[in-house]
């Protein structure tokens, strides 16, 4: 009979998921952002601000933050498109000549030669391959275009319905949680004091672990990028911290900087920033990240990396804050010896020590 009154509660739950599935997106990244920046709204209210003004001061503060620099880039790269489009002009009059290291190279065959010779040697010849390839490209492009405009709009609606939810999270913050510590008391009565500790400290060391390393590796590798002589290492720094961001962002980022030396000739620079970019991203993804985000629920380092690696190849961007939590409930259940037994709400779960 238990069994059976389990079923009604797990049908809502999919029905429910079912008919919000395109928004469990905004609803997910309005509660993650809402566990994150909590400490700083309780205290703003000790100060005594009212939950409106410290719900609206945060969302300005977080539109702000991805804004500015957004505007900075895209105004740095106007001035950058410039001097680009008047390289483009020069080496199109001129022809672009063989790099020495592009015939030497073993994979090369002499066909390969043969061809950038004769379509990109001559002068003219930049403008009339660009023009080839756009025209190829224009039939993608439209179609492209075409559902650009439908999905920008999307984005946008569920972009303003997550702000929108994490502003009433923000002001209905005693509400909302009074709900929830209800529905998880009675899922998992015995564990849900525990859950409740492990998620948010979890979802804040994983938060500090990616920001501390986009910022860490956007220093780092802009100043290897301006030893290496690469051009505009500020702009290419800024944007590899973004791409940090997202898993494989910071390799693709270096590694299209390498490429650029390389096709400017300077294979020993390019060399050099790859490799350096691959130790980096070795120290930093093998003990740095992990480190930051396991250090508040205690979690070893293959858990840490594994949650991270797993959660993001099934859940995407989500799955960088579930898989670790994931993973801390695990190494929780673990400690706790006998997983029937009731648990201590008032145990310190932090600093409950595993020995590796």
């Amino acid at each position: 009979m238990s069994y059976l009154s389990l079923l009604f509660p797990i049908l809502f739950v999919a029905a429910l998921a079912l008919l919000l599935k395109h928004f469990l997106g905004s609803l997910a990244w309005a509660g993650l952002l809402a566990v994150i920046t909590w400490p700083l709204h309780e205290k703003l209210l000790n100060r005594g601000w009212s939950r409106t003004a410290s719900a609206a001061l945060i969302l300005m503060a977080l539109v702000v933050s991805f804004v500015a620099p957004s505007v900075f880039l895209f105004n740095t790269l106007s001035s950058e498109l410039s001097t680009v489009e008047r390289l483009v002009g020069q080496l199109n009059q001129t022809g672009v000549p063989v790099p020495e290291w592009f015939a030497r190279l073993p994979m090369v065959a002499k066909p390969a030669v043969k061809w950038w010779e004769e379509n990109l040697a001559v002068p003219g010849g930049l403008n009339t391959l660009i023009q080839t390839t756009a025209g190829d490209l224009v039939p993608h492009l439209s179609s492209a275009l075409s559902t650009l405009g439908p999905s920008i709009l999307a984005n946008a609606l569920y972009l303003f319905l997550a702000l929108l939810t994490l502003f009433i999270l923000y002001v209905e913050g005693p509400a909302v949680i009074r709900y929830v510590d209800r529905a998880g008391e009675r899922i998992a009565p015995q564990h849900y004091a525990v859950l409740r500790r492990l998620f948010p400290l979890s979802v804040r060391g994983t938060a500090l672990g990616l920001c501390s390393v986009a910022i860490l590796e956007g220093i780092v590798l802009g100043i290897a990028y301006a030893i290496a002589g690469a051009p505009a290492p500020a702009l290419l720094g800024v944007i590899t911290g973004y791409l940090a961001l997202i898993p494989g962002g910071a390799p693709l980022s270096f590694t299209a900087v390498s490429l650029l030396l390389l096709g400017q000739g300077n294979a020993g620079a390019a060399l050099g920033l790859f490799s350096w970019g691959a130790f980096e991203l070795f120290l930093v993804d093998k003990f740095v990240r992990p480190k930051l985000i396991g250090q508040r629920v205690d979690l070893p380092f293959l858990a840490v990396l594994f949650g991270l690696l797993g959660g993001v190849s099934t859940l995407g961007v989500l799955g960088l804050f579930v898989g670790p939590f994931m993973m801390a409930v695990l190494f929780w259940w673990l400690r706790s010896g006998n997983k029937n037994s009731a648990v201590d709400p008032t145990a310190p779960v932090e600093n409950d020590k595993w020995a590796a």
